[in-house]
């Protein structure tokens, strides 16, 4: 048994991983870990005023800034039911386009494209792709000046404010930054090209949730005041925690978010997926030319969606500019007197959707939550980790293709993962995996056993054998497949215990050989979720799934009348003597 990863992600909010826990011919496990300490931003704003807190929130985060800052002023203003001007949204859009022109020019060029191209970095590159590499630079310092100008600084502005802006720019400066998104545009067309016509890998693959804000009026946008949902649904901004349902785990600082059960995906795919028939213009023209159903199951596709976005970016700053100069002349910050309330802000950052929650009592604020975009990726990156993985593992690739694609999927979804691959490094597991791992479950609570399997078809009859040991021994909630069925479900509360499936299991592995599996990861597997699905589907909810586990053990013989093996028999004795500790 080894673990194949990468131990520093660079730029994932700090310090981060991704590892794969390979155990033989299988991949047990995935797991995207955040090292860096837990954020304390939502208790540092607590007790200061609604300007303060416009002016600390935004500090979670140097890279997506802007983003914070649009967040967190349209949390406090609906709080506070203060209604901006027209001139006032137009210039946060613009100054929220600075920052996705900057973010996804960086991302594309200087993160992702070396990968795809064959060189180990961007400087590398430039030896090839030397004009390339130049205006990509060239935009992403376009994108600061955007922001410098519109609030003050391209980091942690403050000319954005709670009712509107500290002062207007000048005409002059906003008409400059017209003229240059125009000038860019033939290379944006060629960006369009060029990532949009990559041959990316075709693993992983497979189906998921996306998620982000519904801008309104059939419209494609950055911020609105509901979640849009690829299945359809939708849910207004302040019931954000109904699609959220966040929870810790025990390997990251971070948050995980799972929707009925799943996990979900935000961010420049999610948006192209769910807005992508609204474009309009050349982005419209160039997302008929090259979107197809692939875009959905392939989570690479990410950086062609940054492409297209980078192009709705410039075609939609001259746009603005000009609706902003049309507008008469007005205070650039709307009045206003603190009053009791709550707020919720969903604003898309380059890397998906963002919320801010904000109350105030008493001119304080009160209560602050931020979800940002690579918490709730994280699950999705994990599932597709995996899949990654044992693709790769069942084509018979080594350590290195398969700790190279783990880095590149992390780096399909934030455009703050660097290329730094050469950290990476192989370590051994123990063979006793298994029971460091069945410990671990049980000490988050008392375990729902459940046997299941063909008591009649040889080393079937494991799991079915095991749970009826359990029982004979006094444990308690040990269930047999067929009493659930009997009895129409488990006839248990739901407590938040931790549910664990016994069963042989056939993974090409030495027959009794012992393994567990976080049921998620089971059913990813079509050799094993075959008859596993059935079970699950009837017995455990979407909760419960994020706690249940298969213990399976190695099959060796599956004929019609014969008994156990020998070699399962020992293994079921190690199971068994294992759970009795």
């Amino acid at each position: 048994m080894k673990v194949v990863g990468i131990d520093h992600l660079a730029r994932v909010e700090g310090n981060g991983g991704i590892h794969a826990t390979i155990d033989g011919k299988v991949v047990s496990d995935v797991k995207f870990t955040i090292n860096e300490g837990p954020r304390l931003i939502e208790k540092l704003v607590l007790g200061r005023t609604p300007e303060e807190d416009a002016s600390m929130s935004p500090r979670i985060c140097a890279i997506c800034t802007c983003s914070h800052k649009n967040a967190v002023l349209r949390a406090l203003e609906n709080a506070m039911d203060i209604t901006i001007s027209r001139k006032a949204y137009l210039l946060r859009e613009i100054m929220h386009m600075g920052e996705f022109v900057e973010s996804h020019s960086l991302h594309t060029f200087y993160l992702a494209l070396p990968d795809f191209l064959g060189f180990p970095n961007a400087i590398a590159m430039a030896s090839e792709y030397g004009f390339e590499v130049k205006i990509a630079l060239e935009m992403k310092h376009y994108g600061n000046h955007i922001m410098k100008v519109t609030n003050g600084r391209f980091i942690h502005g403050e000319n954005a404010v709670v009712g509107g802006f500290g002062k207007w720019p000048t005409q002059e400066e906003l008409l400059f930054i017209k003229e240059r998104a125009l000038q860019f545009m033939p290379f944006v067309f060629k960006t369009v090209d060029l990532f949009c016509g990559i041959d990316y890998p075709g693993v992983p693959v497979a189906e998921t949730q996306y998620m982000c804000c519904e801008p309104g009026d059939d419209k494609y946008g950055f911020w609105g005041d509901e979640i849009l949902i690829s299945t359809g649904e939708k849910y207004f901004r302040d019931d954000y925690t109904k699609v959220t349902n966040e929870f810790v785990v025990p390997h990251s600082f971070a948050k995980h978010s799972l929707y009925n059960g799943n996990a979900y995906t935000v961010g420049p795919l999610a948006r192209i997926v769910n807005l992508g028939e609204r474009l309009q213009g050349e982005t419209g023209k160039m997302f008929q030319k090259y979107y197809n159903d692939s875009w959905k199951t392939n989570p690479f596709y990410h950086n062609p969606s940054r492409a297209l976005e980078i192009m709705f970016a410039f075609e939609r700053i001259p746009e603005l500019v000009d609706e902003f100069l049309k507008l008469e002349d007005e205070a650039p910050r709307k009045e206003y007197t603190p009053k009791d309330g709550k707020g919720t802000g969903l604003v898309e950052a380059p890397r998906g959707l963002l919320i801010h929650h904000h109350e105030v009592t008493d001119g304080k604020v009160s209560f602050a939550d931020i979800i940002t975009p690579t918490a709730q990726n994280a699950a999705d990156i994990e599932r597709y980790g995996h899949i990654a993985a044992q693709a790769l593992l069942d084509q018979g690739k080594g350590d290195e293709d398969i700790r190279r694609h783990l880095d590149i999927v992390v780096r399909a979804y934030d455009p703050c993962i660097s290329c730094s691959a050469h950290m990476a490094k192989i370590r051994n597991a123990p063979e006793n995996d298994w029971q460091l791992r069945l410990a671990e479950v049980k000490d988050q609570g008392s375990p729902v056993f459940i046997g299941i399997g063909n008591p009649s078809l040889g080393d079937d009859a494991a799991g079915i054998e095991m749970a009826r040991a359990m029982k004979q021994q006094g444990v308690e909630n040990v269930w047999l497949e067929s009493e659930i069925e009997e009895n129409d479900g488990l006839g248990t509360e739901d407590n938040g215990q931790p549910f664990i499936l016994l069963d042989a299991v056939d993974l090409q592995e030495t027959p009794g050989k012992v393994t567990l599996l976080p049921m998620q990861i089971v059913l990813q597997n079509s050799a094993l979720s075959h008859k596993i699905l059935p079970i699950v589907s009837e017995v455990l909810n979407p909760r419960q799934m994020q706690n249940a586990y298969l213990l399976g053990i190695q099959a060796g013989s599956l004929v019609e009348g014969e008994g156990i093996s020998p070699s399962v028999l020992q293994a079921m004795e190690r199971v068994l003597r294992q759970l009795s500790n």
